[in-house]
């Protein structure tokens, strides 16, 4: 892995230094150079149309062609790269596309609208908008307001607000062709093309109608294509097992076997391909190799080869339609119509599907496992009639097996996401009040099916136990008939929809002189209707692999929300500037809330402008949270012992309990078994009984422009929340049993009934920080322009609460809470976190420069061994990404771009995250791919 020297991590606060002080000893002239009019924009976090450069609110604007030239090919590259989010790409197999996760408060506390109007969350989880659904190639700017907005939007606009702005019009048709090609073999790619189209000139003709298509896919990226992520000698450091052949064989291709004496279990292990070098009749095939494990419960079995499968990155396939109408009438108003139509695709690949003791029978009994066995009377015994070669030893015993499909291929999941909006708009002047009014209309909806290599559990089972299956080779005419009859493939057993259907409206006025201008007061609502529905089929019972949601289960809720909103801006002088704001909203599930906000700008100097913002927040419980799935008893994820029946002195180690001498429980003749060191039963599932969460949020800036094209802000936040609503994890019920007796209910004699761990409303969060922005560019030369950007933020505090009243505890530079209780995530705050930019443009040439950075942290460090000052205690290294873009106007009408992603081919860091699956690259701040290349070109008609 490359390193980058500490003193290059701190180079961009350096240069931004350097270029402040450079820029300052710029000529008065430049100052005093005439600025144009400014004309009033609607801006985002306000519902009065104002002069950009009067902005109270910390607002990063980011173009188009910024996305372009920081090497941004995607919708989740651009979300990602912000430096307010804690965003994680989407790796593995995931479906639910990319959300935003702005200031560490999670997904579902951050707002994203398109054009200044809600998206549809995505389907399943039902309480984030998936970001990948927004058009590109339309996308003008995006706005991020870095502050709460809850008195203007409402729920989830705690942590900020993400508004992505399309094109106004566009006339002429644009054709982009864009590729990214990883610089090492494997897989990785991307292509993608758009067509942007349109007709009509709005102020000439007073009409326009413009559509916009993109299709971009990405090619899987296989963990063998990276072999040095998952370096054996690497993943030991880690704390890891790496791959080994002294070990035991679990499931594989044959099956390894167990034999049975009495009805009971042996050490007495095998595989009657063991012998041949585990090589089987499979075509040629080979998915194992021998165990090198002497002696004792694994000799002679054969090992599943773990890099055959495992994926990096699955294929994902995207098509995206947005067409846009404008139409003046009646003078100046204009009436807009907005269609946005998506589909994507995630198809992952997974390991075989396994049969045996280790998994599943079936998915409405998690825990409840079954030998596979095979008798002397099937034809496919060792050494019987099929030809299976004999072991020996292995006589009229019965064999509990351990089975991958292999010869089906891998298990291949199909992940498709669709997404419908439609909104009508109309904006104008009516008897000298500004207006503007609209009706969405939106669908969110999710499949997830099974594509290949997926069969019913209990067909394995029947297959096997009347000999029609052969566990140890190629299936034989008959065999493979009885497998395709047992298929479960092509079948979508999962769906989700998410419908929205709302209609909002805003009306402003001046209505005074104040000795800065005129007082104008906005006065607007909406009303909307959220629906969510989730099946599962029952034929998700029949297989228990990479399967989603509870069989047969069908959860659905709905809400209506009514909402009135007051918003004063008030120029009290020419240097001093009040917003106020005001908004009332009604659930009709569980009540209203008020909330208000207050903004100060004050610019006592032209170069000068000192803004705050103080305001409350809330986020109203999702309806999958109210609503979802079913409250369901299913087994603890770890062993416990049971604080009652089995207590210990320390609750929190399983197995250092013993059983109780209370008198109480003489009666209850308790099996160690069931209370020591074992899986106790625990309640999860939705709670209709959650309350909304509540916040507090206060900014305090300032902006220097001390002479021409040279701004430096510095914006300070914090952000406090309560009632936050979370997931107990089972860590925390055992190592604070004096707070949580309450979650453990128990049955009249003592015995424990279940462990209550649906979602409660818990504890608080609080959090603050500094945004800070630098951009100059230098008076343009004979040698062409030069730019510099820096955006950072710095994190001081991100502190979670268990419960009201309890501990605080710090998290930045760690594993997050994520504000969710004492749930932790593979989401991580960073203490900084910045981009900064370097450009030059010259005639039709320019280029630009992005250094990424993100500052250290501790890893997950889960495990027992994982400990501060313990050798496998991870702790990763701060992380530094450039990516070089070219540009070149060749023509009027053809542009060329070519850019080098990860410049320095920079290894991702290595983590502990998800050691277990050996996918230990720290996807929350970089890709596997290493350095790759960009190309685009854009041609215009």
């Amino acid at each position: 892995m490359h390193r980058i020297p500490q003193r290059i991590a701190l180079s961009p606060i350096a240069l931004a230094t350097s270029l402040l002080t450079l820029a300052l000893t710029q000529t008065a002239a430049a100052q005093q150079a005439a600025e144009p009019p400014m004309a009033r924009v609607e801006v985002t976090g306000s519902s009065i149309r104002q002069l950009a450069t009067e902005n109270a609110l910390p607002l990063t604007t980011i173009k188009s062609e910024e996305l372009v030239a920081r090497g941004l090919t995607t919708m989740s590259e651009v979300a990602t790269s912000l430096t307010v989010g804690s965003t994680n790409e989407p790796v593995g197999g995931g479906g639910g596309g990319t959300m935003i996760n702005m200031r560490g408060l999670n997904t579902n506390r951050t707002l994203v609208l398109l054009n200044g109007r809600r998206l549809p969350n995505e389907a399943i989880g039902a309480s984030s908008v998936n970001v990948d659904v927004v058009p590109m190639s339309a996308v003008e700017r995006v706005e991020v307001l870095r502050d709460g907005a809850s008195s203007i939007y409402g729920t989830d606009a705690i942590a900020g607000v993400v508004n992505f702005i399309t094109k106004r019009t566009h006339t002429g048709t644009t054709v982009t062709g864009g590729w990214v090609q990883p610089e090492r073999h494997g897989g990785g790619d991307q292509q993608r093309v758009s067509i942007v189209s349109g007709v009509g000139d709005l102020n000439e003709q007073g009409w326009n109608v413009y559509a916009s298509v993109d299709f971009q896919q990405r090619a899987r990226l296989a963990q063998s294509d990276r072999p040095n992520i998952s370096d054996p000698n690497l993943i030991a450091q880690l704390g890891g097992n790496p791959f080994g052949t002294a070990v035991a064989g679990s499931s594989s291709a044959p099956a390894n076997f167990t034999v049975y004496q009495n009805g009971k279990a042996t050490t007495r292990t095998g595989n009657p391909s063991f012998a041949a070098g585990c090589a089987a009749p499979y075509g040629g095939a080979q998915y194992t190799i021998p165990s090198t494990k002497a002696t004792g419960a694994g000799a002679g079995t054969c090992i599943l080869d773990p890099d055959i499968y495992p994926q990096l990155l699955p294929d994902n396939m995207q098509a995206t339609l947005f067409t846009r109408a404008s139409l003046r009438h009646h003078g100046d108003r204009l009436l807009t119509v907005e269609l946005l139509a998506t589909e994507s695709t995630i198809k992952a690949q997974n390991p075989p599907q396994v049969f045996g003791a280790q998994t599943d029978y079936d998915k409405y009994n998690p825990g409840v496992r079954k030998p596979l066995f095979i008798t002397p009377s099937s034809k496919w015994y060792p050494g019987g009639s099929g030809g299976v070669p004999a072991v020996a030893g292995v006589t009229n015993q019965d064999l509990a097996l351990t089975w991958s499909m292999d010869e089906a291929g891998p298990a291949k999941t199909d992940d498709r996401q669709n997404t419908r909006r439609l909104v009508i708009a109309d904006q104008g002047e009516l008897m000298g009040w500004d207006y503007r009014v609209g009706v969405v209309a939106a669908e969110s909806k999710r499949a997830v099916g099974w594509r290949s290599g997926f069969f019913a559990t209990d067909g394995i089972y029947r297959g096997v136990a009347d000999g029609t299956l052969n566990p140890f080779g190629a299936q034989d005419e008959a065999g493979a008939a009885y497998l395709d009859s047992i298929s479960r493939d092509g079948i979508t057993y999962r769906v989700a929809r998410v419908g929205y259907f709302g209609t909002d409206f805003n009306v402003a006025r001046p209505l005074l002189d104040l000795a800065g201008g005129p007082l104008t007061l906005a006065i607007g609502g909406d009303w909307h209707r959220e629906t969510y529905r989730d099946g599962t089929d029952p034929v998700a019972n029949e297989v228990t692999y990479k399967v989603s949601g509870t069989p047969n289960s069908y959860p659905r809720g709905e809400r209506k929300v009514a909402a009135l909103y007051l918003e004063a801006d008030a120029p009290i002088t020419k240097e001093l500037t009040l917003t106020g704001a005001v908004r009332a909203d009604h659930f009709s599930d569980f009540g209203g809330t008020v909330n208000p906000k207050l903004s100060v700008r004050w610019q006592p100097l032209q170069s000068v402008l000192v803004r705050g913002t103080a305001s409350t927040g809330f986020r109203a419980p999702t309806l999958p949270e109210l609503y979802g799935t079913p409250q369901t008893r299913t087994p603890s994820t770890g062993k416990w012992d049971d604080p009652l029946l089995c207590p210990s002195a320390t609750p929190s180690v399983p197995g250092t309990g013993s059983l109780t001498t209370d008198p109480r429980y003489a009666g209850l003749n308790l099996d160690p078994a069931r209370v020591c060191n074992t899986n106790l039963i625990t309640l999860q599932g939705a709670n209709p009984d959650l309350e909304p969460e509540k916040a507090r949020t206060v900014t305090a800036g300032i902006v220097l422009s001390p002479i021409r094209n040279l701004s430096v802000s510095f914006d300070w936040w914090s952000i406090k929340m309560k009632g936050t609503i979370a997931q107990i994890t089972e860590d925390s019920i055992f190592d604070n049993l004096g707070q949580y007796q309450d979650l453990f209910v128990r049955n009249a004699d003592g015995t424990l009934d279940y462990i209550v761990k649906t979602r409660l409303n818990m504890g608080g969060l609080r959090t603050r920080g500094i945004d800070t922005n630098v951009n100059y560019t230098w008076p343009t030369t004979a040698w062409g322009k030069f730019g510099v950007g820096l955006d950072g933020t710095y994190v001081d505090r991100y502190e979670g609460q268990n419960d009201a009243g309890g501990e605080w505890i710090d998290s930045v530079g760690k594993p997050g809470a994520l504000a969710t209780g004492s749930t932790s995530a593979n989401t991580y705050v960073y203490r900084w976190k910045h981009n900064l930019r370097v450009s030059w443009n010259y005639r039709k040439f320019g280029v630009q420069l992005t250094q990424a950075y993100t500052s250290h942290y501790e890893d997950t460090n889960a495990q027992p061994n994982q400990k501060p000052g313990q050798p496998y205690f991870n702790e990763i290294d701060h992380y530094t990404l450039y990516n070089l873009t070219t540009n070149w106007n060749y023509a009027d009408n053809l542009k060329l771009t070519f850019g080098i992603n990860n410049v320095l081919d920079e290894d991702p860091p290595l983590s502990n995250q998800r050691i277990g699956s050996r996918v230990v690259f720290a996807q929350n701040v970089s890709k596997p791919i290493g350095r790759a290349y960009n190309v685009r070109v854009n041609y215009t008609f």
